[in-house]
């Protein structure tokens, strides 16, 4: 192994004493500069969401009319499941949450770790439109 490193080694020194050392012409920097500059005009990145706003105002109507046909038309009511399902009718359905006693330092917290996530789609719309 030790061999093989000293003939690349060997043979890459061959090489820079055959070529040489270049050194870039002045206006080196210059020219790449300005290549960089025309390659990043030219490519203007356009936004386009992945869910596009008619697909979200489907959405939305589908769910109001779905919302408001079952508020019309109680479908899934409690009497019309247990009703239709002799199994289910002596079975009592029951839940009740445990109550949670926060002190009021938890509850400044949540509220301002909540108020702080909802700022967060506000102020990326505002740097977006500030640098774009």
């Amino acid at each position: 192994m030790e061999k093989l490193s000293k003939n690349i080694d060997r043979i890459t020194k061959n090489i820079i004493k055959d070529g040489g050392l270049h050194q870039p012409s002045p206006s080196f920097l210059t020219n790449v500069m300005e290549a960089v500059e025309a390659q990043t005009a030219n490519n203007e990145v356009f936004y386009k969401p992945l869910i596009s706003k008619r697909i979200w105002i489907l959405l939305a109507t589908l769910s109001v009319v779905v919302l408001g046909l079952l508020f019309i038309f109680p479908v899934f009511s409690e009497a019309y499941l247990f009703s239709q399902h002799s199994i289910l009718e002596g079975i009592n359905f029951e839940f009740n949450l445990p109550k949670i006693n926060l002190s009021k330092t938890t509850i400044y917290g949540i509220g301002f770790l909540s108020l702080f996530l909802i700022q967060i789609p506000f102020l990326k719309r505002q740097l977006e439109k500030s640098y774009l």
